[in-house]
C-alpha cells in the first residue's frame, strides 16, 4: 500500500507552511513599515537641520541682508547636495525671497516636500519650503532590509531543516519501525523485537504495542491450547460427532463416528448425511433442512432422539441423536452427537422381560401366599399355637414387604420408560394434606406418633395428578413417622415460594448423616442399614417420589440438622397464585 502523504511530509508540510507565511510576513508588512519608518526619521532630521538655520534665516531677514542669507542657503545646499534639491523662502507677505530665478525640481517616488515656518518667539518671518530626495537613504535602508530579510529566512530555513531532521528521527524513524513491526504481527510473526523504548508519547505507544504483542500471544497461545484440548477431545470420546452444513454436506467427521459407522472420515466428508440413514429417514432429510434454512424453526433441535443409522455395511443400528444449529462466518451449520444404544437396548429387553417376570411369575403367587395367610390367621378361627401365630404373622410381613418391593420396582420401570400415565386435575391443597393425614394416621399410630398441620394456604390449587401424588405423600409421611420419637407429633405446613406451593413434612428425628445426603435421592439408598432393618423399607420410595415430582413439573427436596429435626419438602406451580397472593 503506497503511502501519498505520509509522516515525514505531515511533518515538513508545517515547516513549509510556516517559511512561506514568514516569507509573506516580511515583505509584506515588515518591508513596507520599516521602509515608511526610516522615511519619518529622514524627514524629521531635514527638519531638524532647517531649525538649526531658522536663528541665522531670522536675524538676515530682520537685517534685511539678502546676500548673505542667499549664502546661507547656498553653503547649505553644498553641503547637503545629495538630499537637498531645491528651497524656497517667502517673507511674511508670503513673497518669494529666495531663489529669484531657479525652478522647482520635478516630481518622483523619493522626492519630500518639507514646509517650516520661520518663527521665533511666536512671531512668523517666513516660511520654507524644502523639496530634497531621500533616494540615496531610502535605497540603504532597502539595502538593510533585504540583508535583514535574507538573514531571518535562512535562520528559519536552519531552524526548519534541523526540527525536521530531529523530527524525523525521534518519530518518523521510531514509527516507521514501529509499523514494520505491526506489519510481522499481521503475518503471524509475534517474536519479532520491539524498538528500543523511550519516554515520551512514542515509548507510550511502543509500549502499548508491546502489551497488545504480549496479550495477544497469550490469547493466540490460549486458542491453541483450547484447539488442541478440543481436538483430543473429540478424538477420545467415544461418543461420534458429525458437522454438516446447511445442504447436508459432512464437514467434520470424528473418530468416534469412524468406529460407530465403519468409515474413515476420508470416505464421508464431503458427502450427504443421508449416507448414513436408513431410506426412510434420508428420504425426508434433506425437506428438514430447506424448512429450517426458510423458517430458522424446528422441532429436533437441541432435543435427544433416538433413530437408526446405518453402517458402511448397511446393517441398522439404533442411535441416540442430539442436533445443535449454529451460524459460523454467516454459515449455517449443524452438529450432531450420536450414540450407539445397540446395548442399552438389550439391558432395556432384559429389564422388561425381568420386569415382567417379576409382574407375572412372582407378584401373582405372593398375592395368593398373601391371601392364604390372612386366611389362616383371622377367618378360621383356629386356636393355633403362641410361636405359630409368630411364625404366620413374620411370614405376613416380609410377603407384604416383597410385595411393596415388586410394587416399587415396577413404577420405578414404568417410570425410567415412560410407561407410567398421569392424569392431571385440580387439587385443592388443604383438603388434599387433611386425606393424606387421615389415610396414614394409621400407619403413624403403629410409631406411636400423629401427622398434624399446622398451617395450611386454604385457598391454594395446584395441577397434578391425586393418585401419585398422594403415593408421594405416603412415602415422605411413612419415612416421617419411622424415624420420629415416640410421642412428637410430624407436623405438615405449607409455605409459598416463588409463585409454587411447598409442601413441608418436618419430624423430629435424629436427622440425616452428612455422607448420605448427596445419594439419598438414588435408588436402594437409605440413611443407616441398623436402622433400617428397624423400621423397614425397600429404599425406593424417594427415589420414587423424585421422579414423580418432577414428571409432574416440580422439585423435590430436604433440610436437615442433625440429631434435632428434618423437613422434607415437595414444591409445584399454584394455579391461583394471583387469587392466592392477593389474600
Amino acid at each position: 500500500m503506497s503511502i501519498k502523504f505520509g509522516i515525514r511530509e505531515k511533518l515538513l508540510a508545517p515547516l513549509i507552511i510556516g517559511l512561506a507565511v514568514i516569507i509573506c510576513i516580511l515583505f509584506l508588512f515588515v518591508q513596507p513599515t520599516q521602509l515608511k519608518k526610516a522615511k519619518q526619521q529622514f524627514i524629521e532630521s531635514q527638519t531638524n537641520i532647517i531649525k538649526t538655520l531658522s536663528p541665522s534665516i531670522v536675524s538676515n531677514i530682520l537685517a534685511n541682508d539678502l546676500a548673505e542669507l542667499h549664502r546661507i542657503f547656498e553653503n547649505s545646499q553644498l553641503i547637503h547636495k545629495e538630499e537637498w534639491l531645491y528651497i524656497e523662502l517667502l517673507d511674511q507677505e508670503k513673497k518669494q525671497i529666495y531663489p529669484i530665478f531657479t525652478s522647482k525640481p520635478k516630481k518622483s517616488d523619493t522626492l519630500i516636500k518639507i514646509n517650516f515656518t520661520i518663527e521665533e518667539n511666536l512671531e512668523i518671518f517666513g516660511y520654507l519650503t524644502l523639496y530634497t530626495d531621500w533616494g540615496s537613504e531610502k535605497n540603504k535602508e532597502e539595502k538593510y532590509i533585504k540583508e535583514l530579510n535574507r538573514s531571518s529566512i535562512l535562520l528559519f530555513f536552519l531552524i526548519a531543516v534541523t526540527s525536521f531532521i530531529l523530527q524525523t528521527k525521534w518519530i518518523y524513524v521510531p514509527i516507521k519501525k514501529l509499523k514494520e513491526v505491526t506489519s510481522k504481527f499481521s503475518q503471524g510473526e509475534y517474536t519479532v523485537e520491539i524498538p528500543r523504548v523511550t519516554n515520551d508519547e512514542v515509548g507510550l505507544l511502543t509500549r502499548s504495542i508491546e502489551q497488545m504483542r504480549d496479550k495477544i500471544q497469550y490469547s493466540m497461545n490460549e486458542l491453541i491450547d483450547g484447539e488442541q484440548k478440543q481436538r483430543a477431545i473429540l478424538e477420545s470420546v467415544p461418543d461420534a460427532i458429525i458437522t454438516i452444513d446447511e445442504h447436508g454436506t459432512i464437514q467434520s467427521f470424528n473418530p468416534g463416528a469412524e468406529k460407530t459407522f465403519y468409515y474413515n472420515s476420508s470416505e464421508v466428508i464431503g458427502k450427504n448425511v443421508t449416507l448414513l440413514m436408513p431410506q426412510s429417514i434420508a428420504s425426508h432429510h434433506n425437506g428438514y433442512l430447506q424448512n429450517f434454512k426458510m423458517t430458522h424453526k424446528s422441532q429436533i433441535i437441541g432435543l435427544q432422539r433416538e433413530l437408526y443409522g446405518v453402517t458402511k455395511h448397511g446393517d441398522q443400528f439404533p442411535i441416540e441423536l442430539t442436533v445443535n444449529a449454529k451460524i459460523i462466518k454467516g454459515k449455517m451449520l449443524f452438529t450432531g452427537i450420536l450414540r450407539d444404544i445397540t446395548e442399552r437396548k438389550k439391558v432395556d429387553r432384559l429389564k422388561s422381560e425381568f420386569v415382567s417376570t417379576v409382574s407375572h411369575e412372582l407378584r401373582t403367587p405372593l398375592t395368593a401366599i398373601k391371601g392364604s395367610l390372612d386366611i389362616i390367621t383371622n377367618s378360621l378361627g383356629l386356636d393355633l399355637p403362641e410361636q405359630a401365630t409368630t411364625m404366620l404373622d413374620v411370614a405376613s410381613r416380609n410377603v407384604e414387604r416383597l410385595l411393596t418391593l415388586i410394587n416399587d420396582i415396577l413404577d420405578v420401570s414404568k417410570l425410567e420408560s415412560g410407561e407410567m400415565n398421569f392424569f392431571l386435575e385440580d387439587i385443592k391443597i388443604s383438603s388434599f394434606i387433611d386425606d393424606c393425614i387421615e389415610l396414614n394416621q394409621e400407619y403413624a399410630k403403629k410409631h406411636d406418633t400423629k401427622f398434624i398441620c399446622t398451617h395450611c394456604e386454604k385457598d391454594a390449587t395446584i395441577k397434578a395428578d391425586k393418585d401419585r401424588l398422594t403415593q408421594v405423600m405416603s412415602n415422605l409421611l411413612s419415612n416421617a413417622a419411622k424415624y420420629s420419637p415416640a410421642d412428637v407429633p410430624v407436623e405438615i405446613f405449607t409455605t409459598m415460594h416463588d409463585k409454587k406451593l411447598r409442601i413441608n413434612i418436618k419430624d423430629h428425628g435424629s436427622g440425616i448423616p452428612k455422607e448420605f445426603q448427596d445419594v439419598l435421592f438414588e435408588k436402594f439408598t437409605q440413611s443407616d442399614s441398623g436402622d433400617t432393618r428397624r423400621v423397614g423399607g425397600t429404599g425406593l420410595g424417594l427415589s420414587i417420589s423424585k421422579m414423580i415430582i418432577e414428571k409432574l413439573g416440580g422439585n423435590i427436596g430436604f433440610d436437615t440438622i442433625e440429631g434435632q429435626e428434618t423437613i422434607f419438602y415437595f414444591e409445584l406451580p399454584i394455579v391461583n397464585f394471583f387469587l392466592v397472593d392477593k389474600k
